[in-house]
């Protein structure tokens, strides 16, 4: 007891912020000293050219494994800020504790005061009392003392295997020899754990080398569900590296093809040529298009504090804002229709709007907030009316919420999943026909329907259907014109009473409207064209509803 009132978990959470970051650094250095080598040597010839190209790529390797090793350390700090939750509770049972006149032992025993009132009827029964609240005091206690004691062995543990990981490199740079189990998934004998707390079990066992070796077999090794956060982050910006590249390259290799065609010249003038000029424009445009999204990823988890928690060639990624294993409340943001990686900064925004909300109802915990592009959703409005995007896209939510727990280390964070739009759809369907989504709150904004009729058919991970009502949320702006037109498309519009979400008010009314409605027979439209893009301006007093929300602040 006396050596976690002496913790300061916010601490590690900061050290691993920095911890991390500082590895990005170094792991940014190398690279670029490698490329001037690279540059340097591309005119070499001989056994000379090729003995510098080697001692490149051995020096690279060893940075490679450096930057595994720094990481766990990384992550195993996040593990000890997610200690806070933890530290918190015991410090309100404590003054609980005092507050009834109880003495906390070191080893979490509480003693009840004696009664001393003089009158033994009177002292028998109050003593009774006492001891009645004191054992109900200590069997609150006694777990998170367990918890805090288990966490402090394994974050210990964990530093020092990273340690001497880090000085074995220095005798055997390259690593080891390979895990068992690694080098059977290497050789196509063994595959790798679906399941999210299988994945995150074996990933800490691993060494350095090991954890590279699968990433270089697998460079989308960074988007499996159950890798812990700064590590998807590390392998995830070496990938979307990767990405940019490839499609910087095609794109070179086809304008080289038709470079007249490039510059628009000599453009073909029969009609079988005409076909072929469409149908390289058509790959040239959508190379750019995959370009451009990874432009729009590097630049959106470029921010302070952001974790790239997922990115691939189908225009998919996820954005953490803070390290969610260090969170003590996690929100996942999940956009609608034409939602695409190429956009993934407005969602990156509307997250960051999230987290300033959070942070107002709460600046004591620590939150993050991840804006989840992880779905093909639909591109169009006219798509938006099927609800095939929904049924493909749920399975992955799933995992991803069930990923953030198994990272998560100490008391559970308290998840909330915020859907916009479709958004909202594809959660009704995460969570519903046979699934359990793994979060304690669902906020649905600005739905067209959640693919179910009533609250009682959502199904939370360890919350009895019956108290959904208290941990599902629903909020429509009355002029937004999804809420007005598109209403029970999916299913039920959860702002319906008949659904039984806790409703709250969301209304903005935008500069752009006030405009619109001054001219000339304005006055007449039924909707604000702007309204469902406003949830999270903040001038809308439902974001800060949607901040009470994800840190547990909000009372109907």
């Amino acid at each position: 007891m006396s050596q976690l009132r002496g913790w300061d978990p916010a601490v590690a959470g900061i050290a691993s912020d920095a911890v991390a970051v500082g590895n990005l650094r170094f792991g940014e250095a190398m690279r670029a000293a490698g490329h001037h080598v690279d540059v340097a040597v591309s005119g070499w010839r001989g056994a000379a050219a090729t003995a510098a190209a080697l001692r490149a790529l051995t020096s690279q390797l060893t940075a490679n494994h450096i930057g595994a090793a720094v990481l766990d350390i990384a992550d195993a700090l996040a593990d000890a800020a997610a200690l806070a939750g933890v530290c918190a509770t015991v410090r309100d049972i404590e003054l609980e504790a005092t507050a009834n006149g109880c003495v906390i032992a070191d080893d979490g025993t509480v003693a009840a005061p004696d009664a001393d009132t003089g009158n033994a009827a009177l002292d028998l029964a109050l003593q009774a009392c006492f001891e009645a609240k004191a054992l109900v005091l200590q069997a609150r206690l006694l777990p998170l003392l367990d918890c805090a004691g288990e966490a402090d062995q394994s974050v210990g543990a964990r530093l020092t295997a990273a340690v001497e990981a880090l000085v074995a490199l220095r005798g055997a740079p390259q690593g080891g020899p390979m895990n068992a189990r690694v080098a059977a998934v290497l050789d196509g004998n063994a595959f790798l754990p679906d399941d999210p707390k299988a994945l995150r079990a074996l990933w800490e066992s691993l060494a350095p080398a090991d954890q590279d070796a699968l990433f270089a077999y697998d460079p989308a090794i960074g988007n499996r569900d159950g890798i812990p956060a700064v590590a998807r982050d590390r392998y995830n910006r070496m990938h979307l590296e990767q990405l940019r590249a490839a499609a910087q390259s095609d794109l070179s290799s086809l304008d080289a093809q038709h470079a007249d065609w490039a510059r628009r010249e000599n453009l073909p003038d029969t009609a079988h040529d005409w076909i072929a000029l469409h149908r390289w424009d058509a790959e040239r445009r959508q190379i750019r298009t995959e370009s451009v999204a990874y432009t729009a990823a590097i630049s959106a988890a470029g921010a302070p504090g952001c974790y790239l928690l997922s990115v691939d060639s189908d225009g998919h990624g996820a954005i953490a804002l803070n390290n969610p294993d260090a969170a003590s409340n996690i929100a996942t943001f999940v956009p609608g229709t034409g939602s695409a990686l190429d956009g993934i900064g407005t969602g990156t925004a509307r997250a960051r709007a999230l987290l300033a909300a959070a942070t107002t109802a709460d600046d004591s915990a620590r939150t993050s907030v991840i804006a989840w592009y992880g779905y093909e959703s639909p591109p169009g409005l006219g798509n938006a009316l099927s609800d095939r995007y929904a049924d493909d896209g749920a399975p992955a939510l799933d995992r991803f919420e069930s990923g953030l727990r198994a990272t998560h280390t100490g008391v559970p964070a308290n998840l909330t999943v915020v859907g916009h739009s479709y958004g909202t759809t594809l959660m009704g369907v995460a969570a519903s026909h046979g699934n359990s989504l793994a979060a304690d709150n669902l906020v649905f904004v600005g739905s067209p329907g959640v693919a179910v009729h009533d609250v009682s058919e959502l199904r939370l991970d360890g919350i009895a259907p019956e108290h959904n009502h208290e941990h599902v949320f629903a909020t429509a702006d009355p002029d937004d014109p999804v809420s007005f037109y598109a209403r029970w498309i999916h299913g039920a519009d959860p702002v319906d009473p008949h659904f039984g979400a806790t409703v709250f008010a969301s209304a903005g009314a935008t500069l752009n409207l006030l405009l619109l409605r001054s001219l000339p027979f304005g006055s007449l439209l039924p909707f604000d064209p702007w309204a469902h893009g406003n949830y999270w301006g903040t001038e809308n007093p439902g974001l800060n509803t949607q901040g009470e929300i994800i840190t547990g602040r909000y009372r109907p």
